[in-house]
């Protein structure tokens, strides 16, 4: 439940639930905000009757509990948990989040809801799908366990912006406490969208952990810090395109490729084409420059004018770029 509704434009409530990182939105509600409740697992859930408004008469899906955003009127929308999970099962409450969803509402926040560590699991609803397409600017994602199970192939999160007499401006995202698995071939599939805010997800297992397509537009002027990147097979963070002038601080990556001292080249960071990148103080399980498969040099690659500083690696702390 919401706390104590604010008296004046000074007041503070506390998170929602219990979730800590909820606080981030709640002055909003000294505006006329509005809550929505998502939960397909009740008995009660329905978006046809239901407002959406009543954690007892909650929406079935999230898409019904976007059509009653407004732009930037500090709208929220809370998911609750299910055990849908692909290695859970048991609970009454098995079934997750399965849906391709369009954000086109501004300053919207859609916050997972649960004790579990992982976040509400949340499912492409077709092959090869997006979990949540972003199309507008400043929309906060926070609470989620993106899985593939069924298809294997899909997006979890894609922030595309077009400008320039295009429809799409989905940048200065935050997207935080999130879990990426198995069966994800994308976690964050970023197009072009600059100033967003990433921090505190876990990337497990999946092919790209942060991705943007070569033949498309680099991002740029992103924050993303404190993420762990767990065996991305492909790469943990691919910003080719000329992604520029972003900053990555406090990560791990784990590739076990090049903890054996085998090839794993570029499946750590690869800033290949871009510029002014900062990478600092983050944890690789390679060693350093060798001349060997699987080294500084191999697992990442640096852009020409990007700075990495005091990165920690196996047998010292880095002090060159990745070449």
């Amino acid at each position: 439940m919401i706390g104590t509704r604010p008296t004046g434009l000074t007041d503070f409530v506390r998170g929602v639930w219990g979730v800590d990182f909820t606080d981030t939105w709640a002055h909003s509600l000294n505006t006329d905000a509005h809550v929505f409740y998502v939960q397909p697992n009740s008995i009660e859930a329905t978006d046809n009757g239901n407002t959406g408004e009543s954690p007892q008469k909650p929406f079935a899906t999230v898409a019904a509990a976007l059509l009653r955003c407004a732009d930037n009127r500090g709208d929220v929308i809370l998911v609750g948990g299910n055990d849908g999970w692909q290695y859970g099962g048991g609970s009454a409450w098995r079934t997750p989040i399965i849906e391709n969803v369009i954000v086109e509402v501004e300053g919207v926040s859609i916050i997972g809801v649960t004790a579990d560590a992982l976040g509400v699991p949340w499912e492409p609803a077709t092959d090869g799908g997006t979990c949540i397409a972003v199309n507008v600017l400043g929309v906060e994602l926070a609470g989620f366990c993106f899985q593939d199970p069924v298809f294997n192939n899909g997006t979890a999160v894609r922030l595309v912006w077009t400008g320039g007499g295009g429809t799409q401006y989905g940048e200065n995202a935050k997207i935080h406490h999130c879990f990426f698995g198995d069966g994800m071939d994308e976690g964050i599939n970023i197009d072009f969208a600059w100033n967003n805010h990433i921090h505190d997800c876990i990337f497990q297992s999946i092919d790209y952990g942060i991705y943007t397509d070569p033949a498309k537009s680099g991002f740029a002027y992103n924050l993303i810090e404190r993420c762990w990147f767990y065996e991305c097979a492909i790469s943990a963070i691919s910003g080719l395109a000329a992604s520029s002038a972003n900053l990555v601080r406090d990560c791990q990556v784990y590739n076990s490729n090049a903890q054996g001292g085998g090839a794993a080249t570029d499946e750590g960071f690869d800033f290949t084409g871009g510029a002014r990148n900062m990478v600092e103080n983050c944890s690789f399980s390679c060693i350093l420059p060798a001349g060997a498969p699987g080294d500084w040099d191999d697992l990442n690659t640096a852009g020409a004018t990007d700075a990495w500083i005091n990165c920690h690696l196996l047998n010292g702390n880095s002090v060159t770029n990745p070449t």
